[in-house]
């Protein structure tokens, strides 16, 4: 990970110069497909479907990094009475890994990720 240190300021006279100058495009669009649960029948018997959460990752010089934003179009499909948490909970357990592994390989680390 590189950090701007004032000691090994990679030639940059503050942080988010640095940050800055890490910055790929300006933005990035991601689709994830997850499961959820469609019908719990009782006794860890579950009918699974899918969804589909579009992930927007854009360039913000107000935090010097990347915002992320996302959506479940299909949200109104997703009963929480059948055991599902909302779209942020899907995107912490499931999505949030697999965008960073995304990012991380189109040269954009944690350093850059405002979340």
């Amino acid at each position: 990970m590189a950090i701007w240190i004032e000691e090994d300021n990679h030639g940059y006279e503050n942080e988010e110069d640095y940050l800055a100058s890490l910055r790929k495009d300006d933005s990035y669009s991601f689709t994830y497909r997850f499961e959820f649960i469609a019908k719990n029948h009782g006794n860890d018997n579950y009918d699974i479907d899918t969804a589909d959460m579009d992930v927007q990752v854009e360039w913000s010089d107000s935090v010097a990094g990347y915002t992320i934003s996302y959506d479940v179009p299909d949200m109104y499909r997703i009963d929480a009475a059948q055991g599902n948490g909302d779209a942020e909970s899907f995107y912490e357990s499931d999505i949030r890994w697999r965008l960073m592994s995304d990012l991380e390989a189109k040269g954009i680390g944690p350093e850059l990720v405002s979340e």
